[in-house]
């Protein structure tokens, strides 16, 4: 019988963990549109890594409301959501433009271009000289 009772509460604190609810909370008009106005700031200037105490403090918030409140309507953190989109831009621009890997790298503020080579390998599934070479 302890066995039994054993299992079932193991099953059910497993069960548990796994769930991959999250509370959402009503968001104000105003937050919203403050959320927006950080993500198109981030989203203006993709060669600066977006600083979060700067951007709370410009959109008249905590740093962890502004967080919980991005991920809330975005769906991601916020520097992962500048990462993705940076190099979302990198790959426009390769694809677009006649331009080096190395420049391209060098405009989105990577100064390590090993760096960019390996995110830009991991969001996009290919390294940037490739993903150049296919694209021309």
């Amino acid at each position: 019988m302890c066995f039994v009772r054993t299992y079932f509460f193991s099953r059910c604190f497993a069960t548990l963990t796994e769930r991959s609810e999250q509370t959402t909370y009503p968001i104000h008009p105003n937050d919203l549109k403050k959320i927006y106005f950080v993500r198109d700031t981030i989203l203006s200037s993709l060669h600066v890594p977006p600083v979060i105490r700067n951007l709370a403090k410009e959109a008249c918030m905590s740093e962890t409301k502004l967080k919980r409140l991005f991920k809330q309507v975005f769906g991601d953190s916020i520097f992962h959501y500048y990462e993705i989109r940076r190099i979302q831009k990198a790959a426009e621009l390769l694809k677009v433009e006649t331009r080096t890997v190395s420049d391209v790298g060098y405009t989105l503020g990577f100064t390590n271009l090993s760096h960019f080579s390996r995110i830009f390998e991991r969001v996009i599934g290919m390294k940037p000289k490739a993903y150049c070479k296919l694209h021309h």
